[in-house]
């Protein structure tokens, strides 16, 4: 008979809150601040010099623009060149003067010119200031009086170092002249008769220059888009966290216990744990530091990305997993060679121990890599944008807060065997995980299907399995299942009986997804559901629900693009990945929802990119660095079909609130740079 004890209920307890943490890691995924439009980056000032003039002379209207670095605006447009290509739009300006004043002329200051990475042309642009002078030419028989000089400038930027332009955008201003038949100005005794002959052009346009540098660093207190908006510091909290949380992923907590059992024999040797302790930490963080800084200049911002989402790789971590699944449950013992072992036996001096400890340390980098690689991404996205101290920084306070609990391990070893050992929870705790790490590759396993296009591993057949693999945890749980070389349990302690129950509920609540229900958070770590998958939905609630795909055009952004300008819609671009579980969170759990399907249906075209395809990927990839100025996944961008640029962007985990809101407000913004557009 088996009976419930009270004991050991924490110990176990950990084991299943270590479970629903694997479960659950990564579901989070910071939002990126979208790139507001360019009024947010450029202001106006108008003048009118002299403020004061008589009939049948000129005035100038000087105005002046005030752009955020490292934003640059583009010349006026009748100085750019014709070309059958995209070309940018420069600087237009409408006017709408009372009768009797004409503008006759205008200049500009000094702009800069060079070739434009942008366009591929040689153009003329303006960093931080530029200065426009209007001649603005008064009839001879105006009537005095105080004038308004009331127009809108037109005018597109773009950031270089994000190789993001923005759509035309518009401003108003005004400035004001006093007409007077009998005005008089002042020249140094004399008073002369206001003619507008001392406002010098060559003066005003003089007074304005471009700095030297080509293209200035960011002055603006605005915050920047991606993981870096939120500052250095917060960045930093940010790498410490994502690097705690990676201790609980499938890659890297089976090594724990490896640490601990290299490090045990030093264990009353204090000084000589430190000092090992004290190098092996150091070495992950130089290791991850110095990968993702090697990254980053070898493959660029989406190198971490592509290499998690290769096939081969997604396979090789499954066959770890599983290797390492079969051996916590006592299939065989995973062991170094005894040719490496005797040699490290005869180590007896303290470099050799030391070179151990570095291997020890590059064993771990290499092996954890693969769970890091969405945040590492996200750090070579910010070294991408220029933004070097970002990554740096970065993978310095991940890798220091993954390195400090095996540091901690290391100097203590013995910590573990303060603790009772009275029912074998250890052992349990092992077996759990090795149940945990076997459901763990069935994910990297559907990664690969999914990015060769096998279909083999369906959503149902992955439900299936998980199912088993956690009702046989539960059973073991329960003393029911013995492997082994274990002893009967005679006692079922409160923690054993608390994990059972928890395995059994997950497996309960999966089992409507074999007939094609929706389950949740859960559908991030499956397959996606497919029309040949057996269902209990009719048709139309599968379409509903999110599941026509037929809706969308799928890596052809020509084609959505064409449809767009058909339709007289904008494209909302959905950025993501085969192997991507926020972008599965996303697409499982906000788009069916109604709010979001209504939006879908009456206001865009629809466009899916798979940014980690074998075939289209990197060119994908590299179309979204370039439109969205991240390679971050989720990422969704809507666009003007007519020029091709981004209107807004987001990425990240939404809510539907804030996914509805986020389309929203892109379609505002897309009808009011139109309505700019058309007038």
């Amino acid at each position: 008979m088996i009976r419930v004890g009270t004991i050991k209920a924490s110990r176990l307890g950990l084991t299943w809150a270590a479970l629903l943490c694997v479960i659950t890691a990564g579901a989070a995924h910071g939002q990126i601040e979208p790139i507001g439009p360019a009024t947010d980056y450029v202001r106006f000032e108008a003048t009118a010099v002299p403020d004061s003039v008589r009939p049948g002379y000129d005035l100038k209207v000087v105005l002046d623009a005030y752009i955020d670095a490292p934003w640059k605006m583009y010349a006026l447009d009748e100085t750019l060149p014709e070309t059958n290509g995209p070309r940018p739009f420069g600087v237009t300006t409408e006017w709408a003067l009372p009768e009797g004043l004409s503008v006759v002329g205008v200049e500009q200051s000094t702009p800069k010119e060079g070739l434009d990475t942008n366009f591929d042309l040689t153009l003329l642009w303006f960093y931080e200031r530029a200065r426009f002078v209007y001649t603005v030419a008064v009839a001879s028989d105006l009537a005095a009086g105080t004038y308004g000089l009331p127009g809108e400038v037109r005018f597109q930027i773009c950031n270089d170092d994000r190789g993001i332009c923005l759509p035309l955008a518009a401003i108003p201003f005004e400035a004001s002249v006093v007409v007077d038949p009998d005005c008089l100005v002042q020249e140094g005794d004399v008073s002369v008769e206001c003619t507008g002959d001392e406002a010098e052009l060559d003066a005003l346009l003089g007074a304005v220059s471009q700095p030297d540098e080509e293209q200035p660093s960011s002055s603006s207190d605005r915050p920047r888009r991606g993981a870096a908006s939120g500052g250095l510091f917060g960045f930093f909290l940010l790498a410490i966290g994502a690097g705690l949380a990676t201790l609980l992923t499938p890659c890297v907590f089976p090594m724990i216990p490896l640490t601990v059992s290299y490090f045990t024999k030093h264990a009353d040797d204090r000084p000589t744990a430190l000092r090992m302790a004290s190098v092996f930490g150091l070495s992950i963080v130089a290791l991850f530091t110095g990968l993702g800084l090697l990254m980053a200049v070898l493959v660029g911002a989406a190198g971490a990305q592509t290499i998690a989402a290769n096939p081969w790789v997604n396979l090789f971590i499954a066959a770890v997993l599983i290797a390492f699944a079969l051996s916590l449950l006592g299939l065989y013992e995973l062991r170094l060679p005894n040719s490496l072992l005797n040699y490290a036996n005869r180590q007896s001096n303290e470099r050799a121990g030391y070179l151990g400890v570095l291997f020890m340390g590059l064993t771990l980098t290499l092996v954890s890599f693969s769970c890091t690689a969405p945040f590492v991404g996200g750090l070579l996205a910010a070294a991408a944008g220029g933004t070097w101290l970002f990554p740096l920084v970065g993978m310095i306070g991940f890798s220091t807060a993954f390195a400090a609990p095996f540091v901690l391990l290391a100097i203590f070893p013995n910590a573990l065997n303060r603790l009772p050992s009275a029912g074998g929870w250890m052992n349990a705790f092992k077996v759990v995980l090795g149940f945990v790490e076997l459901a763990a590759a069935i994910k990297f396993i559907s990664n690969a299907d999914l990015v060769w296009g096998w279909g083999l591993l369906s959503r149902p057949l992955a439900i299936a399995m998980t199912i088993v693999i956690f009702l046989v945890a539960g059973t073991y749980l329960l003393g029911k299942l013995r492997l082994p070389h274990e002893p009967v349990l005679e006692t079922v302690g409160v923690g054993r009986l608390m994990g059972a129950m928890g395995f059994f509920a997950i497996s309960l609540y999966m089992i409507p997804g074999l007939l094609g229900a929706p389950l949740n958070a859960l559908d991030a770590f499956l397959p996606p559901r497919q029309g040949t998958d057996i269902s209990l939905l009719s048709q139309s609630a599968m379409a509903t629900a999110g599941l026509d795909d037929e809706a969308w055009f799928v890596d052809d952004v020509d084609g959505a693009l064409a449809e767009g300008r058909s339709v007289g819609r904008p494209v909302l671009v959905d950025f993501t990945g085969y192997t991507c579980t926020n972008c599965r969170e996303m697409e499982a759990n906000v788009f069916p929802r109604q709010p979001v399907q209504q939006r879908f249906e009456s206001e865009f075209v629809l466009l899916r990119l798979y940014t980690d395809g074998l075939d289209l990927g990197p060119d994908l990839q590299r179309y979204q660095l370039g439109l969205t100025g991240t390679v971050a996944l989720p990422t969704y961008a809507i666009v003007d079909a007519d020029t091709g640029r981004m209107v807004t962007g987001e990425s990240g985990i939404m809510s539907v609130e804030e996914f509805t809101e986020f389309l929203d407000d892109g379609v505002a913004m897309w009808r009011e740079n139109r309505d700019i557009a058309a007038r």
